[in-house]
């Protein structure tokens, strides 16, 4: 055995020695630094071949490590993916499913315009006034669904001592609910119902985001609960509704009610793709560039007929967030149509004797004390227009419109 080859097998008998302590190192020791180590190994005895070699090995377990660091990585996403939805097969939120439900899937999954059976919430009642539409000699003729925020209680009195006193109570024709979702002021609001007799609250989260929920539960209870119902409006706490003038539009468009929905239409609607905004739509949540047209959720009225087809076909169509046009997708799966109503969202005005004109039938965000005074204001009718009696001009209604009230 010459001198070169003792040489090789030297280095090569170091090597193997070497690795036999630094193996066990491996899962703990910095691969970098092993490499440096092979390096220094290299100046010292000139093995090319086993350096080689041995770094290659290096290399291959340095790949491995990672993958197996990425499959871990991996695997935890996966547990924390499956804890939400074993959550949603609990009794919780259609919003709360939602939620949860997205997050186990990729970002490349966009809200479909139809599903099967993805949003078959039965809605239970932590409030529930059953008996409101049960009569002994004759059908209800309107029932008029109100959405509440929980802390609008002066709102909900000022309705009720306003134009819901044409309901005398839910004693008449028409009737009426006040649709809440759950909230830390639920204690308060069972207290009020115990007075008042006219709230249904349902088991969900209160939030705007939820005014889906609301409306639906709503329909549900109408379909379960007040059946004898010939047409049904839905608006909000802060509207001012003109009865006598909405019975006159439903009398006017009775056959048209039943295959539509009446109110402040738009043939056609963008999404609005500004996070700050209150509107805002998701590409994800609603990948469609227009929606397909809707009415404004602050009041619309339509038939028996149409809210017990929404709440069957509202199983097969996926939860989106935004109410009114929630529904106007419902009406087109349905086939059914919006239908433009004069009268609706009408723009504020002085005189408060406009108000009970045959011609507006609801108007946006009235202040409180300006509902009052409409309804307080003695009017006359004649010429086709309402006139303001005891009242030497419009100055002071003037002045009660433009005051901002703190009170709301």
């Amino acid at each position: 055995m010459n001198s070169n080859t003792r040489h090789v097998v030297s280095g090569l008998l170091a090597a193997i020695v070497l690795l036999g302590f630094l193996l066990p190192m491996l899962l703990y020791t910095n691969l970098k630094s092993m490499k440096i180590y092979l390096t220094t190994i290299k100046l010292i005895h000139g093995v090319d071949n086993v350096i080689n070699e041995t770094t290659h090995f290096l290399n291959s377990f340095d790949s491995s490590a990672n993958l197996l660091k990425s499959h871990h990585q991996h695997s935890i996403i996966q547990d924390v993916t499956r804890a939400p939805i074993k959550k949603a097969e609990m009794p919780v939120t259609v919003m709360d499913t939602l939620n949860n439900s997205q997050i186990g899937v990729s970002k490349s999954k966009e809200r479909p315009l139809k599903c099967d059976g993805c949003f078959s919430k039965i809605f239970k009642f932590e409030i529930n006034n059953a008996d409101i539409c049960k009569t002994e000699n004759a059908n209800v003729k309107l029932l008029i669904l109100i959405t509440s925020s929980p802390q609008n209680s002066l709102a909900r009195t000022a309705i009720r001592e306003t134009w819901l006193k044409h309901a005398k109570m839910n004693k008449e024709k028409i009737r009426y609910i006040f649709l809440l979702g759950e909230s830390p002021e639920t204690e308060e609001i069972k207290k009020e119902n115990s007075i008042t007799k006219d709230i249904v609250l349902g088991n969900f989260k209160d939030s705007y985001s939820n005014l889906t929920l609301k409306t639906i539960m709503g329909f549900q209870w109408t379909v379960t609960h007040c059946n004898n119902t010939k047409f049904v409006m839905k608006t909000d706490d802060d509207m001012y509704v003109n009865i006598p003038g909405l019975f006159q539009v439903i009398k006017k468009n009775d056959h048209v009610l039943q295959t539509a929905v009446g109110g402040y239409c738009f043939k056609i609607g963008q999404p609005h793709r500004d996070r700050k905004s209150k509107w805002y739509a998701s590409l994800r949540s609603y990948p469609q560039k227009t929606y397909p047209g809707f009415c404004s959720g602050t009041g619309y009225v339509t038939s028996l007929n149409v809210v017990t087809q929404i709440v069957k076909i509202s199983k097969h169509v996926p939860f989106f967030h935004l109410e009114d046009v929630y529904i106007s997708l419902c009406i087109q799966q349905l086939g059914l149509r919006l239908y433009p109503l004069e009268g609706f969202m009408e723009q504020h005005n002085s005189d408060p004797c406009l108000y009970k004109d045959e011609k507006l039938i609801t108007a946006h965000k009235v202040p409180l004390r300006w509902m009052r005074h409409i309804w307080q204001t003695p009017c006359l009718k004649g010429d086709q227009k309402t006139r303001l009696i005891n009242i030497s001009s419009n100055s002071l209604a003037q002045r009660f419109f433009e005051t901002k009230i703190k009170s709301q």
